[in-house]
């Protein structure tokens, strides 16, 4: 995952940042992972890239 410029935690660009964050985590297939940790990153992602709007 590439990098992405820190902003302030209540700038609508950190959110869109962790959103991406926690969306390459749920991306990662390892073996050993639950599926429901997965999932939880995925949403995790999707509240997270909702609360930049």
């Amino acid at each position: 995952m590439d990098r992405y410029e820190r902003y302030a935690a209540d700038d609508p660009s950190e959110w869109l940042n962790r959103a991406k964050s926690n969306l390459a985590i749920a991306k990662n297939r390892v073996p050993e992972a639950y599926w429901e940790g997965l999932c939880f990153e995925a949403r995790q992602a999707c509240e997270k890239a909702i609360k930049r709007v």
